[in-house]
């Protein structure tokens, strides 16, 4: 908790334990009166696509989180259902939160689940696969699939535009981009 009321989680990467570090951090939080949350995807290289969509349907309510594509246009769409939470948070993402975790940004700025602050995401929204050579010199990368943002947008390339912009410099003697995710859940 960051005071009495915001409570302040932090997604390093999105791992096979993360859904249950996260919800045990939440039901935490919540017994100790938390009011608000700050979720912190700052440099979260991404992880396990099944992970985000768990954390994405506890903070997002009923619809489409994300929809990936093939190169035929098939698609796959990965959905919330009603049940999230009631409390307000905020993202903060930069240009090192990539792949997985630009999924959640995505779908929370199209869905309007919370509110994000920061610099514009790395822009990774691509699936692929390595198939070795048959004489194994050596391998190859294949794009298999493209993520896509619930209402279309591309995030391969792109990245996340942020709600609000907030450039945090080196030369800052504060966490400017946390100040101001305080100041939007006062």
């Amino acid at each position: 908790m960051l005071d009495e009321n915001r409570a302040y989680i932090r997604i390093t990467e999105f791992d096979d334990v993360t859904v249950n570090q996260f919800a045990d951090a939440l039901a935490t939080m919540r017994g100790s009166g938390m009011k608000g949350l700050i979720l912190d995807l700052r440099d979260n290289p991404g992880g396990l696509v099944r992970s985000v969509y768990e954390i994405g349907d506890e903070l997002l309510p009923e619809g489409t989180i994300v929809y990936l594509e093939d190169r035929k246009g098939e698609r796959v769409y990965e959905n919330s259902d009603a049940d999230c939470t009631s409390v307000p948070y905020v993202l903060l993402v930069n240009g090192g939160t990539a792949s997985t975790s630009e999924i959640l940004a995505a779908a929370v700025k199209d869905n309007k689940g919370g509110i994000i602050v920061g610099t514009n995401t790395f822009g990774k929204g691509i699936v692929q696969s390595i198939e070795k050579l048959s004489d194994n010199s050596g391998a190859l990368r294949i794009t298999v699939q493209q993520y896509f943002s619930p209402d279309g947008n591309v995030i391969h390339e792109k990245g996340v535009q942020p709600d609000y912009e907030v450039i945090l410099t080196e030369e800052s003697e504060t966490d400017v981009q946390l100040e101001k995710a305080i100041e939007l859940l006062k």
